[in-house]
Formats: C-alpha cells, structure tokens, sequence
C-alpha cells in the first residue's frame, strides 16, 4: 500500500532527491523522507545554493508563519507527528570555534521559520520547500546542522 501525504491525501511518489530516494507529494510538494534519508540528502550537497539562493532560503520575512500549522499523521502509522520548530533550536556555543561566525549564521538560522514534522518511528515530512531550507541551514552552518540533527533525534551527540 502506498504512504499518502498527511496534508492533501494524495499518494506520494518516490523521487530521487540529491541520488536519495525519497518520497513526493505531486499536489503539495512535500517531502517525505525515511530513517536516514535526511541524514544523506544532507551530507551529499550536490545542490549547491548561491548566495542569492541561500538569502532567499533564509529570508526570515518571506518564510515568516506561512505554513501549515496543524500537526499532520505520520504517512506510514497514521500517528499524530511531533512538530520540531528552528525557534526551539539554542544557538550554538561551542568553546574555539569561530565564535563570530557562530553567532552570525545561528542569528540568522534562528530567524527562519522552519517547522519539520517528525514521527520517531517512521522518519519527517517536509512541507513546500523545507527541504531546501533545512539544506541552506546545513550549508551555512556546521554546528547548526548538528543541532538541527540532534533536535530532530537523528544524532546523539553534538
């Protein structure tokens, strides 16, 4: 049986996404994506953004609450998915590192409006171009990558 998008019920279809299968709804665009799948979209970066593409991606107010609010059922069990937000996400403070640089892009990162729906079991959903921007967040920063993966529950440590 296949999964059907927990936003508009249509039956997602399996993509490649970054030499990744994953899984697309044709209606909504959203991703779905298995244990692991995020972890390999992002560690192959061969979509590289530009700069304009990154400050598009990260544009607090073109990104501000336009989402979906309510929480969607995990495509595979049918549960209610946790919604994991980047405003929960602390900045990062890690002793050495360019402190500076650090402080920048998690200003930056802190203010995109991202919210990943997460069932423990199963894997995430990504609405209308989350996925990029989970992307632009681990291309702009290291540590907020790892923060990013660790919120979601997919590193233990940072």
């Amino acid at each position: 049986m296949s999964k059907k998008c927990p936003r508009c019920k249509l039956a997602l279809r399996k993509v490649e996404y970054e030499g990744v299968e994953t899984e697309m709804c044709d209606g909504c665009w959203g991703f779905w994506l298995d244990p692991g799948e995020l972890e390999q979209v992002l560690a192959k970066r061969d979509l590289v953004f530009s700069k304009e593409e990154t400050r598009t991606l990260l544009d607090y107010k073109a990104s501000s609450d336009r989402g979906p609010t309510a929480p969607a059922p995990c495509p595979q069990c049918g549960k209610v998915m946790e919604r994991i937000s980047t405003r929960e996400i602390s900045r990062p403070r890690a002793p050495g590192a360019g402190e500076g640089d650090l402080k920048k892009s998690a200003t930056r990162i802190d203010r995109v409006h991202l919210v990943i729906d997460r069932c423990p079991d199963h894997g995430v959903w990504l609405d209308t171009g989350e996925l990029k921007k989970v992307q632009a967040v681990a291309e702009r920063s290291e540590a907020m990558h790892k923060l990013l993966l660790k919120k979601l529950g997919l590193l233990t440590k940072v």
